[in-house]
């Protein structure tokens, strides 16, 4: 279990490593952490559109 990856502590963007950062911050509508660097570019707006469309796979109801 020591080699499985946290996904709150790498940047979602980039994928850097923040466990040690303490300039980490977080995406207001994904909630996952995101490095000063990937913060407000067009590879954020991407990785979120891209994490939130994700959400959704798997989980179609029947009903709608």
């Amino acid at each position: 279990m020591s080699g499985q990856k946290n996904i709150m502590q790498e940047c979602f963007v980039c994928k850097k490593d923040l466990s040690q950062s303490q300039n980490k911050s977080f995406n207001t509508r994904t909630n996952l952490p995101v490095c000063e660097e990937c913060k407000g570019t067009e590879e954020e707006k991407k990785a979120e559109k891209e994490a939130l469309d994700s959400l959704a796979e798997g989980f179609i109801c029947g009903c709608i």
